[in-house]
């Protein structure tokens, strides 16, 4: 019997018949695309695996359907919100803990999870990168050719920057795998089981992606903000060039090149209110997870935002884990950021970011009140509310980073007023370079909170590890266990056990 791509890379690849979750969650099913659904008959083994318009438009919803998935509701924020200073683990499973507390192992469920929805979602990009443009249907012109392409290569660019981020040395794969058989098994193995690839390597990938999609994504969606945009390119280009080469390295005319094109382009903006980003009507009651749409979905601050539609397998079960009153209690909201909000006077974006609700005799925790217990707020329905994985923000803190770095520091300040106004701040005090760069990093902490940004952010500005021993509540204890290692996560043992020529991340 032959497999298909799916079943290939879930099983022989990349383990993405991912560890059960009976202790942790049951993500609702998505729809897959396989190749019975697609119409192709794959008995000829020479013929081409997609031919006509149809399967290129259902190749590239594919990839995009992969958005809302466990990787992009929950783990994201696990990774960078219960990672850093932003929130504890909340739910008391070793394997989230071991997160909190900085003692990770290559055995963890999340850290095999990660690694396999991330190469799933590759997956897809790749057969969309290798077959669409054999595509020779008329029916599929040049111009929506490239924009699929486009659209792919940018998802497979983010792909990428994800797992070198967390996982630091990874295979690279750019390919779509063929189907394996008794005829072909020799020239499969090597990519069924490849080594890793350099860091360079794998950032030289990203980058040709992304030149290909900003060169031809579509230049403006309006108000359809889960679709792969020029923006949306020129936002994760500017990320990239400001993390690939080590904060000391990074190319700041290339951060501001492509964070400016975000910036000066009168298509967005932010909204007069903070709060009206993630508002979704009516106070919900506390215990109440409230079921009813966002107010401004698709807004023009959203760069990228992922749709839900509250039919089944479509709706951003993902809020319920950050508020619920039973065992769904992810990223508990921390003391240490807390205070922070109140202490820098900045209510606007704190009561945001925060909600609280009575647990009494639910449960009990030792940091905070059960009468009074804290919750991620920025997920707020259940039924359809979208997720806002990109905000026009990012790209002006960005270019107010480089704007600092470059020498600009008015301009800078500038740019930081910008988004204090709206969260009805005082303009900085910032002046030095120092002060200028610690007032940004800030920012980002309270613009972005529970967003899943922290750790990333500190990580590439070489902060993390001081930052989490000088925090201030128990999270700095943990923190005695960073060293340079611990910034990545380990290569899945079951990856390891599979693959002989996977080589272990130092310090595990």
């Amino acid at each position: 019997m032959k497999y298909n791509i799916k079943y290939l890379l879930g099983v022989s690849l990349l383990s993405l018949a991912l560890v059960s979750c009976n202790d942790f969650l049951d993500e609702k099913p998505s729809s897959e695309l396989t190749d019975e659904n697609l119409g192709i008959d794959n008995s000829d083994k020479d013929s081409l695996k997609y031919t006509t318009a149809i399967q290129a438009e259902q190749l590239l919803a594919g990839a995009y359907t992969d958005f809302s998935a466990e990787f992009w509701q929950l783990d994201w924020y696990i990774i960078n919100d219960a990672q850093a200073d932003n929130s504890y683990a909340g739910e008391p499973n070793d394997q989230r803990m071991q997160i909190d507390e900085f003692r990770v192992t290559p055995t963890n469920q999340n850290v095999s999870r990660a690694w396999g929805a991330v190469y799933k979602h590759i997956a897809k990009t790749n057969a969309i990168l290798t077959w669409v443009p054999r595509i020779t249907d008329p029916a599929l012109s040049s111009q929506r050719r490239n924009e699929i392409l486009g659209e792919a290569s940018l998802i497979r660019a983010l792909c990428y920057f994800n797992l070198v981020r967390i996982y630091d040395h990874i295979p690279l794969i750019t390919e779509d795998i063929p189907e394996i058989s008794t005829e072909n098994i020799d020239e499969i193995y090597p990519l069924l089981y490849p080594a890793q690839t350099s860091k360079d390597s794998v950032y030289t990938q990203i980058l040709k992606d992304l030149d290909f999609a900003v060169a031809n994504v579509p230049d403006y969606s309006g108000t359809n903000k889960f679709k792969i945009t020029r923006a949306l390119t020129n936002l994760i280009t500017a990320q990239v060039y400001a993390t690939k080469d080590g904060f000391a390295n990074t190319q700041w005319a290339k951060v501001k090149q492509y964070a400016e094109a975000v910036v000066n382009d009168g298509r967005y903006g932010l909204l007069d209110n903070y709060d009206d980003i993630f508002t979704i009507g009516e106070k919900a009651p506390d215990k109440v997870l409230p079921k009813v749409d966002l107010k401004n979905e698709h807004s023009k601050e959203s760069l990228f935002e992922v749709n839900y539609t509250g039919s089944p397998g479509l709706g951003n079960w993902g809020a319920s884990m950050f508020y619920g009153v039973d065992w769904k209690k992810f990223n508990t909201p921390s003391l240490d950021l807390y205070k922070a909000f109140t202490a820098a006077g900045d209510v606007v974006r704190r009561d945001a970011s925060i909600r609280f609700g009575d647990v009494t005799g639910l449960w009990a925790d030792k940091y905070w009140p059960s009468n009074a217990y804290p919750f991620c707020n920025k997920l707020r329905s259940q039924e359809k509310g979208n997720i806002i994985l990109f905000r026009l923000p990012e790209a002006i803190l960005l270019l107010a980073e480089a704007e600092n770095e470059l020498g600009n520091s008015s301009k800078a300040k500038e740019l930081i007023n910008k988004v204090r106004t709206r969260a009805t701040l005082p303009n900085t005090t910032a002046n030095s370079k120092e002060d200028i760069r610690l007032a940004i990093e800030n920012e980002n902490r309270f613009e972005f909170a529970f967003e899943g940004k922290r750790f990333f952010d500190l990580k590439r500005r070489e902060r993390f590890i001081p930052v989490m021993k000088s925090c201030g509540d128990h999270q700095k204890d943990y923190a005695s266990r960073l060293n340079e290692n611990r910034l990545v996560w380990p290569i899945p043992q079951s990856e390891m056990d599979q693959n002989v020529n996977l080589t272990q991340n130092p310090g595990y």
